[in-house]
């Protein structure tokens, strides 16, 4: 458990087009607002907002912003979606960090853990002042080079990955951890990610699974055209740089499924630990990682 300020203001961000995520936003938000709790919308909810709104004839307490403005407007974030949507406000951590609920209203779910019939009744402690159950996961900050300009620069939650286009022609890279040449690869692509991203798509790609709170990051290569390549596990303290050298069509560099950017040959990806602050994720205490592991990826079990 760890003591958090006073919640007044809590953020909310809810899945596009899924009327059961605006249906049960309603819900929370009316419990709110009878616990003079404010509430703030991501303006991509303008319209759910206008509609609670027009439930009251008295003015309430509910604004509605960009949702790049949430982390730093509120004291609390509650997300209702799946892990994409987790991921959508989790990357805005860059100046600060607040605590983040995600209410499962997808299909998978390791980063939203909270069930809808938890969700309540753990906003309630959190408003009364019951320090809640924190997991904390640390980002990698990944950086695009292109002769010397920095093109992007920023955390990500689950995993950077450079991958080839939709023509199938095996793109090279090389690769170096902390200035020692590691192997060149030539693959379908190449994963970075964290502990928490060991669950997505470096797993689809044969990586290892990672108990989220080490520190440390997994390079999985993708469909790698060799017999011995293998995914690598390394200290939070390597910085991993990845040289596209051969880009014979359309290259991108991908940061946790969310923004994708055009690569040029020569282009240099430095991946590092994210030192700034880490993500702070509000769980449940009825399950822990290895529950879910096996409540959503059927971790163990038996036909």
């Amino acid at each position: 458990m760890q003591e958090l300020p006073l919640i007044r203001t809590i953020g909310f961000v809810i899945k596009h087009r899924q009327p059961e995520a605006a249906l049960f936003a309603k819900e929370i938000v009316q419990f709110l607002l009878t616990q003079n709790v404010a509430v703030i919308f991501a303006d991509e909810s303008k319209t759910l907002a206008k509609k609670i709104e027009s439930l009251h004839q008295e003015k309430i307490n509910l604004q509605i912003l960009p949702k790049s403005d949430l982390m730093m407007q509120c004291d609390c974030i509650v997300v209702l979606g799946g892990d994409g949507t987790f991921l959508s406000v989790a990357r805005l951590i860059r100046e600060r960090s607040v605590p983040i609920m995600g209410v499962n209203m997808g299909r998978l779910g390791f980063l939203t853990e909270i069930k809808q019939s938890e969700a309540i009744s753990t906003l309630q402690s959190l408003i009364q002042g019951v320090p809640p159950l924190l997991n904390h996961r640390h980002l990698l900050e990944v950086r695009l080079q292109r002769k010397g300009e920095i093109i992007y620069e920023g955390p990500v939650v689950n995993d950077a990955v450079i991958s080839k286009g939709a023509i199938a022609r095996i793109i090279g890279m090389n690769v170096w951890v902390n200035d020692h040449w590691v192997h060149q690869v030539r693959a379908d692509g190449i994963i970075i990610s964290t502990p928490a991203g060991s669950t997505a798509y470096a797993l689809a790609a044969g990586g290892p699974i990672v108990e989220p709170t080490l520190r440390a990051l997994i390079l999985a290569p993708i469909c790698a055209h060799s017999l011995t390549l293998r995914p690598l596990v390394l200290p939070d303290s390597a910085q991993v740089k990845i040289c596209l050298n051969d880009r014979p069509g359309h290259v991108l560099l991908t940061l946790d499924g969310q923004d994708a950017i055009d690569m040029k040959e020569d282009d240099i990806v430095i991946v590092k630990c994210y030192k700034k602050h880490s993500l702070k994720i509000i769980a449940s205490s009825d399950r822990d990682f290895f529950s879910l592991l096996r409540e959503k990826l059927k971790f163990g079990v038996r036909d």
